[in-house]
């Protein structure tokens, strides 16, 4: 989330930006996932990202309406937000994790990291129902430059069961967050 881009855009100032994203998140109705600060990379993006608490309280503020083709336009963007709210709101409940994303300048990313007691737990989601390891390719590479942190990383995604995808990268169906 770029302030100071949104305020440009907008013509508000960036603490005024700042503020009306707070206080939707005061409201209840979206929640920031801050940027992953355990990589070393330089090129790692530290800006975080919004979600709304609803898929229909986001497409509501985007003007979309609610229709099939609303959803088959491109689907993999709604499936990625449905999934960061099930990880937030099971995460929040739990109370004894961390949510966040990893995203370089350069266009590498992993979707969402959980932390749990010192270990990450890689997310990838994808709005496939066959994985390969091309899906996998951010998340080995987060996995090899977090080694002493992590070992195993997971694609969420519409495959039918759980899925070798590689050593390392395990599909899971979306029914089973």
């Amino acid at each position: 989330m770029n302030f100071a881009g949104i305020a440009k855009e907008s013509g508000l100032s960036a603490p005024t930006v700042k503020a009306h994203y707070q206080l939707l998140e005061d409201m209840f109705l979206g929640f920031m996932v801050p940027a992953f600060s355990g990589s070393s990379r330089k090129t790692a993006l530290s800006t975080p990202r919004f979600f709304f608490i609803d898929l229909g309280l986001r497409n509501a503020a985007a003007g979309l309406s609610l229709t099939p083709d609303t959803l088959l336009a491109n689907p993999g963007p709604l499936f990625e937000q449905w999934v960061g709210i099930e990880l937030y709101k099971r995460l929040s409940y739990l109370g004894d994790s961390q949510l966040s994303y990893f995203r370089t300048a350069g266009g590498a990313e992993v979707d969402f990291i959980i932390e749990q007691s010192g270990i990450l737990y890689p997310i990838e989601v994808k709005w496939t129902e066959n994985p390969t390891t091309k899906d996998a390719r951010h998340l080995e590479s987060f996995l090899q430059d977090h080694r002493d942190r992590t070992s195993h990383g997971y694609i969420v995604c519409r495959a039918p069961y759980p899925l070798a995808v590689s050593n390392t990268v395990t599909a899971i169906p979306w029914w089973l967050l």
